[in-house]
């Protein structure tokens, strides 16, 4: 028996025209899977990388998700392999992303990618939430037409073929940095808000907030950014922007936060979450976030600088 892991988290979505490049499965009378009490649907086996995989769908959630009131649609990715196809000892790493299909505007939205090891303890990798019920049967939304459905998915395994350099280095040092911004008379302010310039690593950066949210998730969530102010070089943080509850003290703090890892360059200098946290949880009066019409951001950074 195997273990399925997943993320625990929203997830974040991004808004493409071309279809997945391995995998897409038509569901017909969706609807009917709950009336009939199915509450799993196993697709049939597709091949990516070599190997064969499936996407398992639960259409009234799958865990802790499986309450009515939550409603969400879960949806995992699993390597179809038995104990007679590959070694013992065996993995797969793999960077997956899953898809569904609007019929309305022809596109789809895709889950960004995500890495993960599939061996024979953890065949199952994918998402609780992939999306709420009321989003997916909402006929407005364009998910599902005439009680049929289309998910699909695309998988790229990395067959650990990595190059490896050995590079002589008089010194390599390790810069962390934190910092909190009040943002202050919240309710009037705008679209956007920026932080000021604040200087890690030897690099300049900002926070960018989009108050109403950003893409496809302006009116539901708010988006923040961290955008590196453009030097010639390039470099790769880690980072984690955090919402504090000023409600909360140090030792039972329930703040919100989100950590990423990625290279800024002269022209991706910007990365973070359209769907940081929705704007119903933001202006809960008891989630602390929003006191006295202020909130709290904080940023952590840590990168790595070369010296001679």
């Amino acid at each position: 028996m195997y273990l399925a892991q997943v993320a625990a988290d929203e997830v974040d979505m991004e808004t493409r025209e071309a279809s997945p490049a391995h995998y897409l499965v038509k569901i017909d009378s969706f609807s009917l899977h709950d009336q009939r009490g199915i509450n799993k649907i196993e697709t049939t086996e597709f091949t990516a990388g070599n190997y064969k995989w499936r996407l398992v769908i639960h259409p009234n959630g799958h865990g802790t998700e499986r309450d009515v009131d939550q409603g969400y649609v879960s949806v995992y990715l699993a390597i179809a392999a038995g104990s007679d196809d590959l070694p013992s000892n065996w993995e797969v790493n793999a960077t997956f992303s899953i898809c569904l299909f609007n019929h309305f505007s022809g596109n789809y939205i895709y889950s960004l990618g995500r890495a993960r090891r599939f061996h024979a303890l953890k065949q199952e990798w994918g998402f609780m939430k992939f999306i709420s019920m009321k989003d997916l049967t909402d006929p407005s939304n364009g998910y599902i037409v005439n009680d049929k459905c289309v998910f699909g998915a695309e998988v790229f395994v990395n067959e650990n073929k990595a190059v490896i350099e050995c590079m002589s280095l008089k010194s390599v040092d390790t810069y962390s940095y934190k910092q909190e911004f009040k943002v202050t008379n919240f309710s009037s302010l705008k679209e956007k808000w920026i932080s000021e310039e604040f200087t890690a690593g030897g690099h300049k950066w900002t926070i960018d907030v989009y108050l109403n949210g950003n893409g496809e998730n302006i009116g539901r969530c708010l988006s923040i950014y961290l955008r590196h102010v453009v030097s010639i070089e390039s470099v790769r943080p880690c980072f984690t922007i955090r919402l504090k509850n000023q409600s909360s003290d140090d030792r039972h703090p329930h703040h919100h936060e989100k950590s990423s890892s990625n290279w800024f360059t002269a022209t991706n200098s910007t990365f973070g979450w359209t769907s940081f946290i929705e704007l119903s949880s933001l202006k809960d009066p008891n989630r602390g976030f929003i006191v006295n019409d202020c909130c709290v951001i904080e940023v952590e950074l840590a990168l790595q600088a070369m010296s001679s």
